[in-house]
């Protein structure tokens, strides 16, 4: 709305004194003249004033036009965002894991030597340092990409099943997906205390997961609440879930056996 109505009036009034003292000076007896000092004093009074309202004028001509106010939330609005933020708070916090054996019902873990049966040694000598794969067949199927929250190298199969989790965990769990953070994939090392037995990582076959970059702790029984919450997502694509390990490892997901043996007979690897 145009304010300058509203001015015009003002000034009207802000006018309406000297107006009176002149037209009282015109209309006063010949023996009683106005004094032109005070007529003069009221002008210059009432020039400033028209000065300063001007002024107030190009200021509010230069103000945008106050946008509609926002729509009050509803009660039930109010307690569901609370929740949300009360829930987004939590998914750092750590927490018991319950019935983790279960964790992986249905699904069975790829074993060292099947690994090896499918895709041959990722090396000839393992360590418990990372080093590179020599593998030819191996190598051939690894890529690094973007997957969504984090950037990880797997073979390829892998890396597009991990990018369907996170696309459903985009759209469910959106405050999730946001803090989602990667602490490795691809390490081609051994199984921690074994001679010869190379991890899921060295394959390009396990990605190691925390929120916000808190590293779970081994072996404790305990996990972030966001990791409980992924895991229901990793199992229906069919990854494992480190939890269920003997030594708890709720970091780590890797592909699950039947995944592979799926992959193997649609001739993905």
């Amino acid at each position: 709305m145009r304010v300058l109505p509203a001015v015009l009036v003002a000034l009207a009034i802000a006018a309406t004194p000297v107006i009176w003292s002149l037209a009282r000076s015109r209309l006063a007896p010949s023996h009683a003249p106005a004094p032109a000092a005070t007529a003069a004093a009221e002008l210059e009074e009432l020039r400033a004033g028209l000065a300063a309202l001007g002024a107030r004028v190009a200021a509010l001509e230069a103000r945008p036009a106050p946008g509609p106010a926002p729509e009050p939330r509803r009660p039930a609005e109010e307690a569901n965002a609370a929740a949300s933020d009360s829930l987004q708070d939590a998914f750092a916090q750590v927490v018991l894991i319950a019935d983790r054996r279960s964790a992986n019902a249905g699904l069975s873990v790829a074993s060292p030597a099947f690994l090896a049966g499918l895709l041959g040694p990722p090396r000839e000598e393992l360590t418990d340092v990372c080093s590179v794969a020599t593998n030819a067949r191996l190598t051939g199927l690894l890529a690094t990409e973007n997957v969504g929250p984090i950037e990880a190298r797997l073979v390829q199969p892998a890396l597009v099943s991990l990018r369907q989790v996170f696309a459903n965990v985009q759209v469910f769990e959106p405050e999730l997906y946001a803090r989602i953070r990667s602490a490795g994939s691809l390490c081609v090392r051994r199984v921690r205390g074994s001679e010869d037995a190379a991890s899921a990582h060295a394959y390009g076959l396990a990605v190691d997961i925390n929120i916000d970059g808190m590293l779970d702790e081994l072996a404790d029984g305990k996990t972030q609440l966001g990791l409980i919450l992924l895991a229901d997502f990793f199992r229906k694509e069919g990854w494992i879930w480190g939890a269920g390990f003997s030594r708890e490892d709720s970091m780590h997901f890797e592909v699950s056996r039947e995944k592979l043996e799926q992959w193997r007979r649609l001739g993905l690897i």
